[in-house]
C-alpha cells in the first residue's frame, strides 16, 4: 500500500469510526428508534458505503481518469476535501449538542439552532458528509468514480432533508419555517 491509499484508508477509518460512535451514543441515550425517521439513516448509510466502494472499484476504469491519470496535487485537494468535510460534520454536530441524532427525531424543548455553521445552511453535517464523499472521488481522480460517490450519497441526503424538515416543521412550527426563509439547505447563499 503506497502513502496515497493509507492516506485514504486512514481518513475513511476515521470517519467510519466517527459514524459508528454517533449510532452508539444514540443507543447509550436510548436515542435513535423512530418511526418518524423513515429508514432515512440506514438509507443513509447504504447510499454512502455504495457510493465509496463503487467509486473504490470503478476507479480502475481507465476511460474516466482525469487528464494525465495522476496528479499528487489533486489527490491533496480531494484530502483536504474529506478533512474539510468532516471538521464541517464534527463542528455542526457538536453545536447541535444533545439535539443532534442519527434519526430523524425531536424532543420537548428543541430549539432552532441558528448557531455556527446553522448561521449560513441548514444542514451542514450533509454538507460535510456529501465534501468528504467528493474529496474521495477528486483524490482517486477518476470522473466515475466522483460522480458515484457524490451522486448516491445526494439522492439519500436529499430524501432526509425532505422527511427532516417536515418533522422540524411539525415539531418547531413557525419558528423553523422563518428559519428556512433565510437559510440554504446545503450550500451557503445557493442551495
Amino acid at each position: 500500500m503506497n502513502i496515497f491509499s493509507s492516506v485514504l484508508v486512514v481518513i475513511s477509518g476515521l470517519w467510519l469510526g466517527y459514524e459508528f460512535g454517533l449510532i452508539a451514543r444514540d443507543r447509550r441515550q436510548g436515542k435513535g428508534h423512530t418511526g418518524i425517521d423513515r429508514g432515512t439513516r440506514n438509507f443513509n448509510f447504504l447510499a454512502i458505503t455504495a457510493g465509496m466502494g463503487g467509486a473504490a472499484v470503478l476507479n480502475g476504469v481507465s476511460l474516466f481518469f482525469f487528464p494525465g491519470r495522476w496528479s499528487d496535487a489533486i489527490f491533496w485537494v480531494g484530502i483536504a476535501l474529506m478533512l474539510l468535510g468532516f471538521a464541517l460534520r464534527i463542528w455542526a454536530v457538536s453545536t447541535l449538542g444533545a439535539s443532534f441524532r442519527t434519526t430523524v427525531e425531536t424532543h420537548s424543548d428543541q430549539e432552532v439552532v441558528r448557531a455556527g455553521p446553522y448561521r449560513l445552511i441548514r444542514h451542514p453535517s450533509y454538507s460535510g458528509l456529501l465534501l468528504l464523499c467528493a474529496g474521495y472521488g477528486m483524490a482517486v481522480q477518476n470522473w466515475l468514480s466522483l460522480a458515484v460517490a457524490v451522486i448516491l450519497p445526494l439522492a439519500a441526503l436529499i430524501y432526509r432533508i425532505h422527511v427532516e424538515e417536515r418533522a422540524l416543521v411539525a415539531s418547531l412550527g413557525s419558528e423553523y419555517e422563518e428559519y428556512r426563509l433565510h437559510t440554504k439547505k446545503l450550500i451557503p447563499w445557493l442551495w
